[in-house]
């Protein structure tokens, strides 16, 4: 969106772009509202951002934030949406939103029909698996802007939507546990947790590139500015388990190694957001085909062409148990320290993956 030649793109594809841009900004608002209070200074909690499982239909649902929460044996999917106005519906249900400056509302999907059509991709994925017991009940929740106004004489208890300011407040009925209710808690070990959170993360399917999807380039800084919100172009010991249908996959980190005892908290996205974003460096080659870059918070973000399957997988290889794969921009991110050891075992990386 920087790039001088923006303007000049069709006008579905900078809409495409824009709508990107606010559903990022979005995600990652609720996401650092999430990630304060569930994040990894306890045991009792697993926060997912941003994962992608298939439907069963041909498709797949992308679930923004998955929290587990053992002591309570729930699951609870927040979806975060970015809209910036007066959100209301209609006594026939359909959904709106007022755009500030604007004298017709404009429709919107109806987003807690959204999120229950993701419950019921999760809790079927927990059934296959035959984590049904383990997680016995999902709660489903949206998110939009604390900014945002919500018709509350429209929009009653029954829609599960809050200001993110009070997304933990909204959860606490459902999932949250006083320290007198876990003490009595049968609930699952923190192990099995992890194991579960493990299995989804698995499970993940990674989204095309915005880039490749609209056939353009990412630009001269390959980074996103920061959202126009005027108005929106579109809106250990054995599991406790039901006896599973299919065998359960092996755990897998896929983000990061969570110590042990006591295990702590995978988080999915692990690239903490920030409420005022800075500008990330420029990019470095360190090989052919291998970028890296020095992020706003200091840390070092490695990335191979997408059309690079030498760099990727030599990439993939030196950066696994050291860095964090961060999908949402197909980077693998680490500290510095990390990525001082990273830089120099890059060349060999890809001499033994070009080897037959």
């Amino acid at each position: 969106m920087r790039d001088p030649d923006y303007e000049g793109l069709p006008d579905r594809v900078r809409s495409a772009l824009k709508k990107h841009v606010r559903g990022l900004w979005g995600e990652k608002e609720t996401a650092f509202m999430l990630d304060r209070e569930f994040g990894p200074e306890n045991d009792r909690h697993v926060l997912i951002h941003n994962l992608r499982l298939p439907d069963g239909q041909g498709g797949f649902a992308q679930f923004d934030h998955i929290l587990l929460s053992r002591f309570s044996r729930t699951a609870a999917i927040f979806e975060s949406k970015n809209y910036a106005g007066n959100i209301s519906k209609n006594a026939h249900g359909e959904w709106m939103v007022w755009y500030r400056g604007q004298h017709r509302p404009q429709n919107i999907p109806n987003p807690v029909a959204q999120v229950r059509r993701q419950r019921d991709v999760l809790a079927a994925w927990l059934k296959r698996k035959g984590h049904t017991k383990a997680f016995e009940r999902i709660g489903v929740f949206v998110s939009v802007p604390a900014t945002n106004d919500i018709d509350r004489s429209k929009i009653g208890d029954e829609d599960p939507i809050y200001k993110c300011d009070n997304l933990v407040a909204g959860w606490m009925p459902f999932g949250g546990t006083s320290p007198l209710s876990r003490l009595f808690s049968t609930g699952v070990t923190g192990p099995q947790m992890l194991a579960i959170a493990d299995q989804l993360i698995a499970d993940h399917v990674e989204e095309e590139d915005i880039y490749v999807r609209l056939g353009i380039h990412p630009g001269p800084d390959g980074m996103t500015a920061e959202p126009d919100t005027s108005q929106a172009d579109d809106p250990a010991p054995e599991p406790i388990v039901d006896a599973p249908e299919e065998p359960a996959a092996a755990p897998v980190i896929a983000i990061s190694q969570p110590a042990t005892p006591p295990p702590e908290p995978v988080i999915a996205d692990a690239v903490p957001p920030s409420p005022k974003p800075r500008k990330a460096g420029a990019q470095i080659e360190v090989c052919a085909g291998i970028m890296e870059r020095t992020l706003p918070d200091g840390r070092i973000a490695f990335r191979a062409a997408k059309d690079d399957h030498i760099g990727r997988e030599a990439l993939t290889a030196l950066c696994k148990g050291r860095a964090v794969w961060n999908p949402m921009f197909a980077n693998w991110v680490c500290p510095p320290e990390i990525a001082t050891e990273i830089r120099a075992g890059v060349p060999n990386a890809v001499q033994l993956a070009q080897l037959p």
